[in-house]
C-alpha cells in the first residue's frame, strides 16, 4: 500500500499540496521491490485521480484502430478492464496525434466537441499522455471525469507526463522480468532433461547448481550436493586437488576444455567421466564460476578396450599367416619359369593382394596403437630437408608408376628443425604424400615444402580436390573418396586417421586446403 505521509484526506489539499503529495508517494511507490507490476498500475491510478481531483484513471494498450483498456481505477460506472474501443472515438486519439500530453478541462466547449469521442462518452475533463515501452508506443495513460473543472496547471501536465514516463520504464522492466522467466522457464527445462550430469560451481569449487542427471550419476540428491565442494566427487582430497588444477588450468588456457578424469559414485564406485568444462562469465568478464557437463564414459570405455583388444588379437594372428603365404610366394616366384605361363600372373596377384593385407594389418596395429594414447619415444632434433628429401626417394618409383613427378618447393622458406620421432614423420609423409599421388592425374606433379610461419610442412597436389561430403570425417577410419574405387587405387583408408594421430601425438597439427578442380595442400606445423 502507499505510505500516507500527511494527515490531511488528499482532496482536503490544495493543488500544490497534491502535487508534492504525488511525488512523495511515486516515490515510496517506485522503492517497493516486492509490489507486482499490476498492484503499481493500480496504485499509481489511484494517486492520479487523487492529484488531479478526476473520479477515472485508465492504462489502455493500443494495437492499430483498436483501443483496449487494461487496467481500470474509478467508480461504478467505469467501464471494465478488458472492454474495446474504436480508438477513433476515443479522447486518447487525440493524445496520440500530439504525441505528448494532451488535455480538455470542458470538452464541450473545445474543438472536440463535435467529436465521436465526446460525443459518445460525455467526459468534460481529461489528460492523458502516450505510453512508451522502450522505442515502442503501446498505448495510453489516462484520467478523465464527466464534469468540467479549472484549466490544468503546468505542474499538473509534468506530473502526468512524469506518471507516463515511470509507467513506461516500469513496464519495460516487467517486460523484461517475463521475457527472462520465459527464457529461464525453457533452459531450467533443457538442463533437466539433458542426459548427462550438468553441473555448476562458483570459484571455490562449491556446487550451485546441479540437475536429475547428476543425481542419477552419483547417487546424492540436490539438497545434499548444492553448497558442498566437487571433493565428494573423488576418490580422496589428493584426486581432488590434482584434477581440479587440470580443469582450471584448461580453462585458462583455452577458455574452454574437455578432460578425462576418475570421479566416484555415492557407493564408492570409482568411474570414468568425461567433462567440458567452460567459464561462467558476467557481462563486464568477471568469472563467477565454472559449467561442466560430465558424461558416464564407462560403456564406451568397455566398448573401446574390447575393440582395441579384438583388433589386436585378429592382427597379430593374421601376421603369422601372411608371412607364411609371402614366403610361399617368394618360393614359387623363384620358380616361376617352371609354372606354365598361364599360372605365372597368378603369382604377382597374390603377391599384391598379400601387400595389401601386410599393409592394412600394419597400420590397424598403428592405429590402435596411436589411438590408446602410446606416443612416439624416440623425441629428438629432426631436420626437414633431409626428411622431405628422404620421402620424395622413397616413394619417387610409385610416383613414376602413376606419371606423377614429385619435387620439393624451391621458392620456399628455409628448411628448420622440429622435434619429433624421425620414423613416425616420414610415416606421414610417406600417407600424404602417396595419396597426393594418387589424387594426381598422369604428367601431373607433387610439390613438398616446408612452412614459412611456425615450424613444419606441407605437400600439395593438384588434383580433383576432396569430395565435399567427405571433408568433415576425412580423418575418421576407413573413410576413403568414392572417386577412389572407381580410379582403380588402392588404400585401406586409415593413413589419414594415422598421420593425424602422430602428428597430434607431437603436439602438433594437421589441416588441409582444398578446392574442387584445383587439388589439395595438407599442412603440418608445430
Amino acid at each position: 500500500m502507499l505510505k500516507q505521509v500527511d494527515s490531511a484526506p488528499e482532496g482536503d489539499l490544495p493543488a500544490d499540496a497534491r502535487h508534492d503529495h504525488a511525488l512523495r508517494q511515486l516515490f515510496y511507490l517506485s522503492l517497493d521491490p516486492d509490489l507486482a507490476f499490476s498492484k503499481k498500475v493500480s496504485e499509481l491510478l489511484a494517486l492520479g485521480c487523487e492529484a488531479l481531483q478526476l473520479p477515472l484513471g485508465i492504462v489502455s494498450r493500443i494495437e492499430d484502430a483498436n483501443y483496449r483498456i487494461d487496467h481500470v481505477e474509478g467508480e461504478d460506472w467505469a467501464p471494465a478492464a478488458g472492454t474495446e474501443f474504436d480508438l477513433a472515438e476515443t479522447y486518447c486519439t487525440h493524445t496520440l496525434a500530439a504525441d505528448a500530453v494532451r488535455y480538455f478541462h470542458h470538452a464541450g466547449q473545445s474543438e472536440i466537441a463535435e467529436h465521436p469521442c465526446y460525443t459518445s462518452f460525455g467526459l468534460e475533463s481529461y489528460i492523458g499522455v502516450p505510453l512508451r515501452v522502450g522505442h515502442e508506443r503501446v498505448g495510453t495513460l489516462n484520467f478523465s471525469g464527466p464534469d468540467a473543472r479549472t484549466p490544468f496547471s503546468d505542474k499538473e501536465k509534468d506530473l502526468v507526463d512524469l506518471f507516463g514516463r515511470w509507467l513506461g520504464q516500469e513496464w519495460l522492466k516487467e517486460k523484461r522480468t517475463q521475457e527472462l522467466a520465459e527464457k529461464t522457464m525453457v533452459l531450467n527445462a533443457i538442463i533437466e532433461t539433458v542426459p548427462d550430469a550438468i553441473i555448476a560451481v562458483d570459484e571455490n569449487r562449491r556446487l550451485t547448481l546441479v540437475n536429475r542427471a547428476t543425481e542419477a550419476t552419483f547417487g546424492f540428491t540436490k539438497g545434499e550436493m548444492i553448497g558442498q565442494t566437487t571433493s565428494m566427487f573423488f576418490a580422496d582430497q589428493d584426486s581432488f586437488d590434482r584434477q581440479g588444477e587440470d580443469i582450471y588450468k584448461k580453462v585458462r588456457e583455452s577458455g574452454d576444455g574437455r578432460i578425462e578424469l576418475e570421479v566416484k559414485r555415492r557407493n564408492g564406485e570409482l568411474f570414468p567421466g568425461e567433462l567440458f568444462v567452460a567459464p561462467l562469465r558476467q557481462p563486464g568478464g568477471q568469472r563467477l564460476g565454472l559449467l561442466g557437463v560430465l558424461r558416464d564414459i564407462t560403456h564406451r570405455k568397455a566398448l573401446d578396450k574390447a575393440r582395441a583388444e579384438l583388433i589386436s588379437t585378429v592382427s597379430h594372428e593374421l601376421r603369422q599367416p601372411i608371412t607364411a603365404a609371402h614366403a610361399a610366394v617368394k618360393l614359387l616366384n623363384a620358380e616361376r619359369q617352371r609354372l606354365s605361363p598361364p599360372l605365372q600372373p597368378t603369382l604377382d596377384i597374390a603377391d599384391r593382394n598379400l601387400d595389401q593385407v601386410a599393409s592394412l594389418v600394419g597400420d590397424l596395429l598403428d592405429f590402435e596403437r596411436l589411438s590408446a594414447g602410446r606416443v612416439p619415444s624416440d623425441m629428438r632434433p629432426v631436420d626437414l630437408e633431409p626428411l622431405l628429401a628422404n620421402a620424395i626417394e622413397d616413394l619417387g618409383p610409385f610416383a613414376r608408376q602413376h606419371g606423377v613427378e614429385l619435387k620439393l618447393d624451391a621458392d620456399g622458406p628455409e628448411p628448420g628443425q622440429v622435434v619429433g620421432d624421425k620414423i613416425r614423420l616420414l610415416q606421414v609423409l610417406t600417407n600424404l604424400v602417396s595419396n597426393a599421388v594418387k589424387a594426381s592425374e598422369a604428367g601431373a606433379s607433387v610439390v613438398l615444402g616446408t612452412s614459412a610461419t611456425r615450424p613444419g610442412f606441407w605437400v600439395r597436389d593438384h588434383g580433383r580436390g576432396i569430395p565435399e561430403e567427405l571433408r568433415p570425417r576425412l580423418f575418421e577410419r576407413f573413410s576413403r573418396a568414392p572417386e577412389s574405387y572407381s580410379n582403380g587405387h588402392s588404400g585401406t583408408g586409415l593413413g589419414l586417421g594415422i598421420a593425424k594421430a602422430i602428428v597430434e601425438s607431437h603436439g602438433a597439427s594437421l589441416d588441409f586446403e582444398t578446392a574442387t578442380g584445383k587439388g589439395t595442400t595438407f599442412r603440418v606445423q608445430f
